[in-house]
């Protein structure tokens, strides 16, 4: 099924100009997200997804309480979960293959969310890129997008901070919390205004209020 925004299809757009002009309160969504007052995170129980790689899980597991991953310029964080279910996929992603990521992305969550008695719906949440001179973060936002749309699953677009909204470069860090379900962003100025983490460290990131559940 196509990609749904507010529960309505959308065709693919020709740019993130063109997705942000038809869809302006994705542009509000995303000025907030990147707006909230920093909080500390403890890394206890993180499983970070570096270049590359991506991790799924569940409120179930026991040994994993937060999914982050950081350093994303021109490349992708992608979050897919299931609200009803809880399980969560968070990847980062570099347009070297996209379009065999992704389907094995929306596969991990979908695999974790089969019992019948947790009803409810796939969402996702793009962080990342900028406008920068080879166009680099551009062609992966669209490629990122196109390829959810070939998903025979209904896949609600709820973030999406991506390339149209940064005209300067800045590296973002996503932060996903099986329990209560929040998402945090962190800017590289945070990062720097905190130093080196070292282990048992607490990280300074941005909470995005409207994803609690």
């Amino acid at each position: 099924m196509p990609l749904l925004i507010q529960n309505r299809r959308i065709e693919r757009p020709g740019s993130t100009v063109d997705l942000f002009a038809r869809y302006p309160h994705l542009q509000e969504n995303a000025r907030v997200f990147r707006s909230k007052p920093v909080v500390d995170v403890d890394p206890k129980c993180l499983l970070y997804i570096q270049q590359r790689e991506f991790a799924a899980t569940t409120p179930a597991d026991n040994s994993v309480a937060v999914l982050g991953s950081d350093d994303a310029t021109t490349c992708h964080l992608v979050l897919v979960r299931h609200t009803g279910s809880g399980a969560a996929c968070l990847a980062h992603c570099d347009g070297s293959s996209t379009w065999s990521e992704v389907p094995l992305i929306v596969k991990a969550v979908t695999s974790l969310s089969k019992d019948p008695a947790k009803e409810g719906r796939l969402e996702l949440h793009l962080v990342g890129g900028f406008d920068d001179e080879s166009k680099m973060s551009h062609k992966l936002s669209l490629n990122l997008l196109s390829a959810f749309q070939r998903q025979k699953e209904d896949i609600h677009l709820e973030t999406c901070c991506i390339t149209g909204l940064r005209s300067v470069i800045f590296s973002l860090s996503l932060f996903f919390f099986i329990l209560p379900r929040a998402i945090y962003v962190e800017s590289l100025a945070a990062m720097l205004a905190r130093g080196p983490c070292s282990n048992g460290c607490h990280v300074s990131a941005f909470i995005l209020d409207v994803l609690v559940m």
